[in-house]
């Protein structure tokens, strides 16, 4: 019994550590006058690759899929600074895809 519960312990740690290494965070950029558009903003850090990738994606609401195109842009992580240098950029690729949609800032 006690060689599991060893065992038990030291996956649950393992896989913590594995969790611990990537953060990951989802905004919202706006919302569509009729509520049908939502852009959403998903930024996180790889330590894989020591970057920090942002994703912006428009999703339809009411048919729960996403539309317009996938924006990703990747920094490498040198200082914090260079997360919000990746999320302007994101932003401003995505501009084309807010503006169509009807999508305006909250």
């Amino acid at each position: 019994m006690s060689k599991i519960l060893f065992v038990l312990i030291l996956s649950c740690l393992s896989l913590s550590e594995a969790f611990s290494r990537e953060h990951s965070r989802i905004e919202t950029l706006g919302v569509s006058k009729a509520g049908q558009y939502v852009a959403l903003e998903e930024y996180a850090y790889q330590s894989s690759s020591n970057s920090y990738v942002v994703t912006v994606r428009i999703m339809n609401v009411w048919t729960q899929e996403y539309v317009g195109k996938l924006i990703k842009v990747s920094k490498i992580a040198h200082r914090p600074v260079q997360l919000e240098m990746a999320r302007q950029e994101a932003r401003r690729l995505a501009q084309g895809d807010l503006v169509k949609f009807k999508i305006f800032g909250t």
